[in-house]
């Protein structure tokens, strides 16, 4: 029963951090992904894009390889609440931009790219800091919370947006969008209590001493390289549940209103998969939390790509993949927390960011070829399996909690 107290009690006494960091991540860079596509239709039909020329707009991630981890290590030397004030002062200002727009897909490619990189400092790597700084019983089920908040601002912003342009345009729909993210940052900047997320106090240099080289710490962790080859290999399927999904539910012999109903049971994964896994980093080894949460879509895809395309078949196989998509953001900045000194962890979160974006690039790249040659998913959806389920091992080889001190450390 104390323990419990005590659980909850983190929880209470810690509002105004998990508030800041919810509302901060609301309105921040994982927004993006919920309300970049409400404009592409007005976009297309006023400047007469192709949809294939409007889908590169996905190679605008590579911006983020770079100033991801430049974001976290600005956010470790600086403070997470200096950084994200920077980051909401920024945005804003980037978005506004779109209003510009002529017709010119390469001016529209360039602020998109803006978006990222300066939206890297309203992303994981800032909040997700102040929460672990913070907490320590109940670390997992607050990360829940806060990396949950953007798919909150993805079910209330959508409708409203959407109503908006079509009354008054695409361009003033972008003068929107920034307000609200001006707004909604300064609040929860605002929220952020004194002295969370401070830059950490840096003794004066001793003449003799040894820099601190805070990526060559990361870097040469076996620890990190565990994290990162786990990562990379267990989300390289990530195309499958973007663009490409009614596609392959189709392939199985659906139509598209069950193809609808597929992604329900998706998103019902990702869901459960998000509140599970957090609460399960409070109560179990967290290598072994990571390890199921991330094999379960080497069984999904390997339903898809075998012979059964029965409903049900197909229905579990979604619904597992939709778990591991859910446990991954909690995962990253969980394991970073628990095996990483505060001091490093935006460097380290911010690298470990880059296995998301290398595996994703990667698996549009080889997914790509794969269907030129063999014109079906099936090639792609057993290579994938089997990688998902190589990877997931990996992440048996993190320390085992007892060896690791409280508080992080590689």
């Amino acid at each position: 029963m104390s323990e419990r107290k005590e659980y909850l009690g983190e929880l209470a006494r810690n509002w105004r951090v998990l508030l800041a960091a919810s509302l901060g991540m609301a309105v921040g860079l994982s927004m993006f992904s919920y309300i970049t596509s409400i404009f592409a239709p007005f976009l297309i039909k006023d400047f007469g894009w192709t949809r294939s020329t409007f889908a590169l707009i996905g190679f605008t991630m590579l911006a983020t390889l770079p100033t991801m981890p430049i974001a976290g290590r600005l956010t470790d030397r600086y403070g997470a609440k200096r950084m994200a004030t920077l980051g909401v002062l920024l945005l804003p200002a980037v978005i506004c931009l779109f209003a510009f727009l002529k017709g010119d897909f390469r001016y529209y490619f360039a602020c998109s790219a803006g978006v990222l990189v300066v939206g890297c400092l309203t992303s994981p790597v800032t909040y997700t800091r102040l929460v672990v700084e913070k907490f320590e019983n109940a670390r997992g089920l607050a990360l829940t919370i806060v990396m949950s908040a953007p798919a909150l601002t993805g079910i209330i912003a959508p409708p409203f947006i959407t109503g908006y342009i079509a009354e008054h345009g695409w361009r003033s729909g972008y003068m929107v969008l920034a307000g609200i993210v001006l707004v909604g940052g300064l609040i929860a900047v605002a929220l952020i209590p004194k002295g969370s997320g401070a830059a950490p106090v840096r003794a004066k240099a001793v003449a003799g001493a040894p820099k601190e080289r805070h990526f060559r710490e990361v870097l040469g962790s076996p620890v990190f390289w565990a994290i990162f080859a786990g990562v990379l290999l267990t989300t390289i399927h990530t195309p499958l549940h973007g663009s490409q999904f009614v596609l392959l539910i189709k392939e199985q012999g659906f139509d598209a209103m069950a193809a609808a109903r597929m992604l329900q049971v998706y998103s019902l994964g990702t869901l459960i998969g998000r509140i599970t896994c957090g609460l399960a980093l409070d109560a179990f080894p967290s290598r072994i939390v990571a390890t199921v949460s991330m094999v379960l879509p080497a069984f999904g895809l390997a339903l898809l790509a075998g012979p059964v395309d029965t409903a049900w078949a197909v229905a579990m196989a979604v619904f597992l993949v939709g778990v591991t998509v859910g446990a991954e953001g909690d995962l990253l900045s969980f394991l970073v927390g628990r095996f990483f000194r505060i001091e490093v962890f935006g460097t380290a979160l911010g690298l470990c960011y880059c296995a998301l974006y290398i595996a994703s690039i990667s698996g549009v790249l080889l997914n790509s070829r794969l269907l030129a040659a063999y014109d079906t998913f099936t090639p792609f959806l057993w290579i994938t399996s089997v990688l998902v389920l190589f990877g997931s091992l990996l992440f048996l080889r993190l320390p085992k909690e007892a060896a690791v001190p409280k508080g992080g450390g590689s």
